[in-house]
């Protein structure tokens, strides 16, 4: 924390500064690259107490996909341009009420819904939409509730996370997820935001608040591993437990989960699952158990069989919120985990059972995920514009009694 303030008061300093020998109608361009909340609000926080406001946020790509760090990582692949101007002397105390944080919300939705268009990541839609979350806030020399406490950015930019959280989520399943528990929201937008079964503690903290759930809660509830600053989501396999729930035993797991918030979570005591259950906690309990009943028959015909055997035991049909819980962790799942192959793939099995099974228990045509290979038309085009470009090269290189070389042998003996 220490570190941090020191950080937070030498960027103030530079800011001020900068606020100093600006003109009046003059500009501070900043550029900012971090998936840390704590390090935006860090930023905005300096920016605002300088005397400046956010009047202009421009995310612009600068990280490839493929480039050799950013492989395998959920990172953002943008850099923040933030443009901030003199605030405007005496310019009030604004109030957080309803109406601020209505603008903010709406700042932060339809920023994170235009740069999805401009084909940014969804990190990049996240940490993008802080920027014109802060254009609302930053517009006053200082903004308190209705009862006079003042409101930090945090505040602020928790509710641009939130309003991008629920607008990814209602992209992934029509009408929303009403119904559905934090645990499985989180679930849906690890894989949708971050694309990896392995994250950052703070990247756990930022999604986990979106749904209305800390990380020591989301581990009680038998959803993540939390091992230093790393982590992981776990697989159903990893979830579940040797033995199901005797009926009082069931009951009592319904109504006696208590989260031990800021307490350190021991193995043994997170919550797990099986398939023979006679009832389920959560929609992703019973979305992970209809998995591992599909496997225990082992996967198939047989696997679809007991899979709807299971389905009509615990109510799951067309509709149901578990159905549409599926239907968005399918389309939100990674290249990763859809192929029967790699390590993901291994530990993550349920996808292509979920996958295996949308279109035979409920009538609903699963996402398509075949292998798209290269457009032979566009190839075509190109093969034959190449061979009539070396043509011409040749007609300039090669005269009319001059002889072609002959063939070259590669490595293995083949022409070519």
């Amino acid at each position: 924390m220490a570190a941090q303030a020191h950080y937070q008061r030498l960027m103030t300093e530079v800011f001020a500064e900068a606020h100093r020998v600006l003109r009046a109608d003059g500009v501070l361009t900043v550029m900012f690259t971090h998936k840390k909340q704590e390090a935006w609000e860090a930023l905005f926080q300096s920016l605002i107490e300088a005397g400046f406001t956010m009047t202009a946020t421009w995310p612009v790509k600068t990280e490839s996909e493929h480039s050799l760090h950013q492989a395998k990582k959920n990172a953002a692949q943008s850099t923040v341009i933030l443009i901030a101007r003199v605030r405007a002397e005496n310019a009030g105390t604004g109030y957080f009420d309803a109406g601020m944080r209505a603008r903010i919300r709406s700042a932060a939705e339809s920023t994170a819904e235009r740069l999805s268009a401009q084909g940014l990541n969804a990190v990049d839609q996240l940490v993008g939409s802080f920027g014109p979350a802060m254009e609302v806030f930053s517009a006053y020399d200082s903004v308190r509730t209705d009862t006079g406490d003042p409101v930090t950015v945090g505040v602020a930019i928790d509710i641009a996370a939130d309003a991008v959280a629920n607008w990814r989520i209602r992209q992934l399943a029509a009408g929303g997820l009403q119904g559905v528990e934090g645990e499985a929201q989180f679930a849906l937008l690890c894989w949708d935001t971050l694309g990896a079964a392995e994250f950052r503690f703070n990247e756990a903290k930022l999604l986990g608040h979106a749904v209305g759930m800390d990380v020591s809660a989301l581990e009680h509830a038998g959803l993540i591993t939390v091992k230093a600053d790393k982590v992981t989501i776990l697989p159903a396999a990893e979830r579940r437990r040797d033995a199901p729930l005797k009926d009082d035993e069931a009951q009592q797991l319904l109504f006696g989960f208590v989260a031990g918030k800021g307490k350190r979570v021991r193995k043994d005591d997170a919550l797990k699952i099986h398939p023979r259950d006679p009832v389920f906690r959560t929609h992703l309990d019973r979305a992970h158990a209809l998995a591992l009943t599909y496997a225990d028959a082992g996967g198939g015909n047989a696997g679809i069989g007991a899979a709807k055997s299971f389905a009509l035991k615990h109510s799951i049909k067309v509709g149901d919120a578990t159905v549409h819980l599926i239907e968005a962790l399918l389309k939100a799942s990674p290249r990763a985990v859809r192929r029967d192959k790699g390590d993901v793939a291994k530990r993550f099995p349920e996808f292509r059972a979920w996958h295996a099974m949308l279109e035979p228990l409920f009538g609903i045509t699963p996402p398509d995920w075949t292998e798209k290979g290269p457009d032979q038309g566009m190839l075509a085009l190109l093969t034959s514009k190449a061979g009539s470009g070396a043509e011409e090269a040749e007609g300039g290189l090669v005269g009319e009694d001059d002889e072609e070389p002959d063939d070259e042998e590669d490595e293995d003996g083949e022409a070519s």
